[in-house]
């Protein structure tokens, strides 16, 4: 096969991506990831990921939050659906989940 040789202008480059980006972007509406869940509640990641490591005093899981996982490979993203974060609204005290503060990043300050 011989090659078609054209002027590099017209070649566009992609920008390439991680693949737990594009898995990431790819999650339907509605699923969330740790980072995206700790955000919409306040908290530090770390709380989140504490949560899903909780166990009662029997030793069974405290949390059904994950109940979903996003798998590529060996690569596993842990997803929390409308319902996991329902079950953490609770535990924060909320009885629905807060609505996502819209950014204020590239706003002038007035």
């Amino acid at each position: 096969m011989k090659p078609q040789i054209v002027d590099s202008s017209e070649v566009r480059r992609q920008p390439k991506k991680a693949p737990a980006t594009r898995i990431i972007e790819a999650l339907p509406d509605g699923y969330k990831t740790s980072r995206q869940v700790a955000e919409l509640f306040g908290v530090n990641i770390e709380t989140i990921r504490r949560l899903a490591r909780a166990k009662d005093a029997d030793g069974n899981d405290k949390f059904t939050a994950p109940s979903k996982a996003a798998k590529s490979g060996e690569l596993v993203i842990w997803v929390y659906t409308p319902e996991d974060v329902e079950e953490l609204a609770r535990y924060f005290g909320q009885r629905t989940p807060p609505v996502p503060a819209k950014s204020k990043r590239g706003k002038k300050e007035e």
